[in-house]
């Protein structure tokens, strides 16, 4: 049948991502990101496991479902390296305003019970447990009805606020397009 959503996982245990190299950092990441470079009316369930450091954060945080591994460690050190792509803005819309801002200023480690606590994963289980709850969230929606789901998931695209550099993405892509 018709693909009902989408999962974004890593292989291995240690890492899902380390994020973008800052010494060569790419020109264009943000072509890669749900619901910036890469749009769909259909759900993307993040499942995460070990490290997710800067823009891979990014990712988890643009989709719309998250699935960690209890050894997850989320990390956005760009205030202390000197870097950052700005996508990270949007995490004042999807998290509580000062809780987005202690992720992003301070840089500390954030490990999956403290992530789940803030509203940035959904669900916290065991390493090597984690596609499994993925694939639970997939099979709900795979039962779901699609046309409300694709609803729902448009509604949300257009109604919650985006920040300045989610909008200049956008807007680069169809100028390109």
């Amino acid at each position: 049948g018709e693909e009902r959503c989408a999962i974004l996982a890593a292989d291995g245990d240690r890492a899902f991502s380390v994020g973008a190299d800052i010494k060569n950092p790419p020109l264009e990441m943000w072509q890669g990101v749900p619901g910036v470079g890469v749009l769909t009316d259909k759900p993307i369930i993040a499942c995460v496991q070990g490290y997710c450091v800067g823009g891979a954060y990014v990712l988890v945080q643009m989709c719309d479902l998250a699935v960690a591994a209890d050894n997850t460690i989320f990390k956005y050190p760009e205030a202390q390296v000197g870097f950052t792509g700005g996508l990270i803005a949007g995490a004042a819309a999807k998290i509580p305003h000062k809780l987005a801002m202690e992720f992003m200023l301070l840089g500390q480690d954030l490990d999956a019970a403290r992530a789940y606590e803030m509203g940035m994963i959904n669900k916290v289980v065991p390493l090597g447990e984690q596609m499994n709850a993925a694939m639970d969230y997939a099979r709900i929606l795979e039962e779901s009805a699609p046309l409300v789901v694709q609803t729902i998931k448009s509604l949300v695209t257009d109604t919650v606020p985006r920040g300045p550099a989610e909008i200049s993405a956008i807007t680069r892509d169809k100028l390109l397009s």
